[in-house]
């Protein structure tokens, strides 16, 4: 498993995002035309694993960008993808982080670190059961890779962060451990 650098793997934009369509780039090989045009503006990332290439790119829509993971054969066909996002989630590819012989984790978004794993050989796959929230894939029965992550929803991360920041900021004090409660008379009615 390797990092395939820009000259061996590039993308370089066909269409750009519009209001009707999302852009489009063509795939390079060793500065080479492929003909193959995905869905997707900027290459974040590109692998090689076992004679196949495994590409990252995101749309690059501010406050609703999607990750695109495209699996190729040794001969450049499609073997498997899968799309990270929600809609108004903003997301920001980074952290990559190689785990040979199988495995990759990245961030995106969800404020968790997403975990690629690599198959062998295909695997079987139950269409909107098998992978979890935020990742999505065209109808089909079998995958070539695993993608692992439990994301946040954002108004859960924005409570997390704020706790954080303000425990990081306030001095810590004791509580006390009894508190003193208003004693209202069991045979007093509420008349209110």
């Amino acid at each position: 498993m390797r990092l395939l650098s820009t000259s061996e793997f590039a993308a370089r934009l066909a269409s750009p995002y519009s209001d009707r369509k999302l852009a489009t780039s063509e795939l390079l090989l060793d500065g080479k035309p492929t003909g193959m045009i995905v869905t997707g503006a900027v290459l974040e990332a590109a692998i090689e694993w076992q004679g196949c290439r495994i590409a990252f790119l995101t749309d690059d829509i501010p406050f609703e960008d999607m990750l695109r993971i495209y699996m190729f054969d040794a001969n450049m066909t499609l073997v498997d993808a899968a799309v990270l996002g929600a809609m108004y989630s903003t997301g920001t590819f980074t952290e990559l982080c190689l785990q040979p012989p199988i495995a990759l984790t990245f961030r995106f978004f969800g404020g968790t670190v997403w975990r690629m794993v690599l198959l062998k050989e295909r695997e079987l796959r139950l269409p909107f059961l098998s992978d979890p929230s935020g990742v999505s894939r065209k109808f089909q029965f079998f995958r070539h890779f695993r993608i692992e992550g439990k994301p946040q929803p954002e108004s859960v991360r924005g409570v997390a962060s704020q706790f954080e920041t303000a425990t990081r900021t306030q001095p810590a004090t004791s509580v006390p451990r009894h508190t003193t409660r208003k004693r209202i008379p069991k045979n007093r009615i509420n008349r209110s």
